[in-house]
């Protein structure tokens, strides 16, 4: 084959590559939740390491076809789920969830219907893929790692590459151990009203008063006392975000 031809051909799969890709691009920001269906997701918050939205839908409302990104999300459920979940291809499947759950939820593209008579509420936890060559190392076990030490109070109950997301529980007035969670960013999503306070080793103090529902961004911090000092059960989903490391 004469060079100009190989020349030209390979100049061809290069454009072909390059118009694939902006394709690509282009159907992710069309089908991207936040832009085709602003009435039903909202973002909480969103920084290098994570994007948080919340999802909602009225009974027997619709949402219409949306695309979720690689590589997934951890959902918590802040109101049960009964959700018919329509794909691409016009397969549908029933997914239900109680008030509390949590799920990983891979990349899918879908719409979505609420079958239940009342709202449904749910907070959605991305985490960023770091580029090529760049994701940190995760962070090293810690000793005074809660879920090691006070068990009682902090369990795992999902983990995978990107999350480890804990399900915590504190009774009224209840004060717990020092302890320190792995040196790596996390979502608080509060499943309960919150009011509870934090000692610090320097014998300093924090208070945190939030609403059921809620979620923050919690960075990497020194280890502490929890101690619930409202008169009602705290329980609430921590999921750290296992690459949320300088």
């Amino acid at each position: 084959m004469p060079r100009t031809i190989r020349t030209a051909l390979s100049l061809l799969a290069i454009l072909a590559a390059a118009a694939l890709t902006q394709s690509r691009a282009a159907t992710e920001k069309t089908l991207d939740p936040l832009v085709v269906d602003p009435q039903h997701y909202h973002l909480y918050f969103e920084n290098q390491y994570v994007q948080v939205t919340r999802e909602h839908m009225g009974p027997h409302g619709s949402m219409p076809m949306h695309q979720h990104l690689p590589p997934g999300a951890l959902i918590v459920f802040i109101t049960a789920r009964e959700n018919r979940l329509t794909n691409a291809d016009g397969k549908s499947d029933i997914t239900r969830n109680k008030p509390g759950d949590i799920q990983w939820a891979g990349p899918a593209i879908h719409r979505s219907e609420n079958l239940m008579n009342a709202d449904f509420e749910a907070v959605r936890i991305q985490p960023k893929e770091p580029p090529a060559g760049a994701a940190p190392k995760p962070a090293p076990a810690e000793k005074m790692d809660p879920v090691v030490t006070d068990p009682q109070h902090y369990k795992v109950e999902f983990e995978n590459q990107y999350v480890r997301a804990i399900r915590v529980k504190i009774g009224p007035h209840e004060k717990l151990k020092m302890h320190r969670h792995p040196d790596t960013g996390a979502v608080i999503v509060l499943l309960t009203d919150q009011d509870m306070r934090q000692q610090h080793p320097d014998g300093k103090t924090t208070e945190n008063h939030a609403k059921a529902g809620t979620s923050r961004w919690a960075p990497p911090d020194a280890g502490h006392i929890d101690e619930n000092i409202g008169d009602k059960p705290v329980e609430l989903i921590r999921v750290e975000l296992k690459m949320a490391r300088p």
